[in-house]
């Protein structure tokens, strides 16, 4: 999966607060650590000085390149086994070779003729008695090596009265550093591995199929809860005020969503006569009946006849909506059992219909593809201007691809964060093979902060939603 520098810049913004947790916890960790977990070390150094030779130095070498190569020839000479075993025969120090070597550096400065040995331990004292023994026996051991050496102390060693690390500010900020780029990769990593859907995009890129609506994620009963629980609002009018402000400032941008949906199907079927359309969804709890009733009663209060169809006859639920019973519904109709008439009901919305499930059944979806539903269709289409037909899930039941056949179009209804693209890859392949027209998506459940635009048509209209 590739990101655009845009979709980077959006997922950081979006994941902010995480960002933020990840550098917290990186700073104060580092800080932690560096203060009060990691020892204290020390470090003792002495500086020395390489005398330059000018009878040995090369013809093709000046005087300070020739200092130069010759302090480098030193310090191998001090990396060796036998200066470090000279060194802990002096101090009677408990340390072996290598780790002596592991505490020790030996390098130049800048490139001169000068070098410096360093030895850090967790004991100043330690550090102190070693660079010290370094100070005297290192002149000494060169001098054994190469008689002509001529090598001068130019900083003696001190005795480290403070330590030389850990260096907290550098560790703390290193530890910013790897808390913010590991939350980053994490977030990265997380977006990777989810597969759900994210947002409008994500389905029109992947599927090249339009999204007709999208409806935000109200929870009205959650709103209120929040209104009661303000410290601030003593007097019970207040609370009620506030209360039914947003609950009408939800419900207008409920409304607004769905009639959104009612203007775009129109564009997306443009067919005479009677259209017939099934909503679905891949899986349960999507939000597809909810959509069936709010869809209905947008197309409705336009003038269409509208009739809404409960074929999930096993969990249909269209009629509680309505407080209406389940039966005589499709099923007793399909069966012949009641007239077309005794099943249709109406409701308390103009110019709204619907026919319920009816009395359970045991083949559901022999009924839906019958010849019988084919001529209670031919009926009804003589009647409404809209058909909908509240379809069970299509990866759990196949009985919405019975009515494809019947349909005009289809209508996915998924639900952002939850459905994933595999689940819904397997629903369009179904409807595809049952040679169903896929009119597009209808977005469910989406977040609050990508429904300002309704929220800038309620304050644009000042709350007024007649």
């Amino acid at each position: 999966m590739e990101f655009s520098v845009k979709e980077v810049i959006n997922l950081v913004f979006k994941r902010i607060i995480w960002i933020i947790i990840g550098l917290f916890v990186g700073v104060s960790a580092s800080f932690v650590c560096s203060k009060y977990i990691i020892n204290p070390s020390y470090t003792a150094s002495v500086q020395l000085y390489v005398i330059p030779n000018d009878t040995e130095a090369s013809v093709s070498l000046n005087e300070l390149n020739y200092a130069q190569k010759v302090v480098t020839t030193y310090i191998n000479f001090l990396n060796t086994n036998v200066f470090y075993e000279k060194i802990l025969d002096d101090t009677k120090i408990d340390y072996s070779i290598n780790q002596l070597k592991a505490m020790t550096s030996v390098k130049s400065i800048n490139n001169t003729e000068i070098f410096q040995i360093s030895v850090t331990s967790y004991s100043a004292e330690t550090s102190y008695s070693l660079a010290e023994s370094m100070e005297r026996i290192a002149p000494e051991l060169i001098k054994s090596i190469k008689p002509s050496a001529e090598i001068s102390v130019v900083d003696p060693v001190k005795f480290p009265n403070r330590p030389s690390g850990p260096d907290i500010i550098k560790n703390t900020i290193i530890g910013g550093m790897l808390g913010l780029t590991a939350s980053v990769f994490i977030i990265l990593l997380v977006e990777i591995l989810d597969t759900n859907i994210k947002n409008k995009e994500d389905l029109i890129a992947k599927y090249q199929l339009p999204v007709l609506g999208e409806i935000p994620n109200f929870n009205l009963s959650k709103d209120d809860r929040k209104t009661k629980k303000r410290p601030f609002i003593s007097k019970k009018k207040k609370r009620l005020n506030i209360k039914s402000s947003v609950n009408d400032h939800s419900k207008f941008l409920f409304n607004e969503a769905f009639k959104a949906l009612r203007t775009n199907l129109r564009f997306a079927l443009i067919k005479e006569g009677c259209k017939k359309i099934i909503i679905s969804s891949p899986l349960p709890s999507e939000g597809k009946s909810t959509t069936s009733i709010n869809l209905g009663i947008a197309i409705s209060q336009t003038g269409s006849r509208v009739l809404i169809i409960d074929c999930d006859l096993r969990k249909g639920k269209i009629h509680n909506s309505f407080n209406l019973k389940y039966k005589p519904g499709l099923t007793d109709a399909l069966s012949g059992m009641v007239e077309l008439k005794d099943v249709t009901k109406k409701t308390s919305y103009e110019n709204l219909d619907i026919i319920p499930l009816g009395t359970l059944s045991p083949n559901p979806s022999e009924l839906l593809s019958s010849s019988q539903m084919e001529k209670i269709l031919l009926l009804l289409e003589k009647d409404y201007n809209y058909i909908l037909f509240d379809t069970p899930p299509v990866n759990v039941l196949s009985d919405s691809l019975s009515l494809a056949k019947y349909s005009d179009g289809i209508l996915l209804v998924v639900r952002e964060g939850k459905t994933s693209h595999p689940i819904l890859t397997n629903a369009l392949d179904k409807f595809k093979l049952s040679q169903g027209n896929i009119l597009g998506f209808v977005l469910n459940g989406i977040s609050m902060n990508k429904g300002k635009k309704l929220n800038y048509y309620y304050s644009y209209y000042g709350g007024n939603h007649d």
